[in-house]
């Protein structure tokens, strides 16, 4: 399969699904992907990426690599493009397996219940790297972490940061396994700035669509609810801006773990 068609074809998630294969569009984004150990298995440039010196660059490294380069016209890359403004290089990089690993004495994890907007989704990935989460967990629900918006807004942290797709009987599982606690973001829980400074040793943070609320599977994980001091009037934030916030507050440094 010729890769402008490919590319058009992994737009779709049962083609992702089907070929264990994403498309990482934008310069930094390919920029980041050949720097990760992801196999790269072709990139596509539009005819006037070559005016650009960090697009030259992108294709030398490349032709060093032995990865295969198509180059079309303009308007046939921005077919295959899911934004209004490509930047005229994408890349197809193979999805790899992911799994959970035994966690250390320390370890937070951020879990996804039924988050749909690949925007959201994306920055909040690059929240949880940002701030040395162990993994971030998607439940059924969730949109494709490889939907090329989500890769692009996570800036590159797909390629460092552990992403898995679990079943809530298989994360509830983890969770009893390696005595993981699991706290939720809830405008009623309690407070950030009353929960003192013990926090569990392994914590799993869920988070939600700030609309439907966490579904009743997820509930049945949970043992606390945290939420966000606000001042009167603010009924909810955004959910990339709250997890930030509730993952700084929440990180192993910031207070004395029990």
């Amino acid at each position: 399969m010729k890769l402008l068609t490919l590319a058009r074809d992994l737009q779709r998630r049962k083609a992702r699904e089907r070929t264990r294969k994403f498309v990482a569009e934008g310069v930094r984004t390919v920029e980041s992907l050949l720097d990760s150990s992801f196999t790269v298995t072709g990139i596509l440039a539009a005819s006037s990426l070559g005016e650009d010196s960090r697009g030259l660059a992108i294709l030398a490294r490349a032709e060093q690599s032995n990865i295969p380069v198509q180059q079309v016209s303009d308007a046939e890359f921005a077919s295959s493009a899911s934004t209004d403004t490509p930047q005229g290089v994408l890349a197809v990089g193979s999805i790899p397996d992911a799994l959970l690993t035994d966690p250390g004495s320390l370890a937070r994890y951020l879990v996804l219940d039924a988050l749909q907007d690949p925007g959201n989704v994306g920055t909040v990935i690059r929240t949880a790297a940002a701030f040395g989460v162990t993994a971030t967990i998607c439940l059924p629900g969730t949109v494709d972490v490889w939907n090329a918006k989500v890769v692009r807004s996570a800036m590159g942290t797909l390629f460092s940061h552990s992403v898995v797709s679990l079943s809530v009987p298989e994360l509830l599982a983890f969770l009893t396994d390696h005595k993981v606690e699991c706290w939720a973001a809830d405008t009623e829980g309690d407070s950030l700035a009353q929960l003192g400074r013990g926090q569990p040793r392994r914590l799993a943070l869920v988070v939600s669509n700030e609309g439907a609320g966490l579904s009743s599977e997820a509930w049945a994980l949970v043992t606390k609810r945290v939420s966000i001091p606000m001042a009167p009037g603010v009924e909810s934030l955004n959910v990339a801006v709250a997890t930030g916030i509730l993952l700084h507050a929440l990180r192993p440094e910031a207070a004395d773990v029990r």
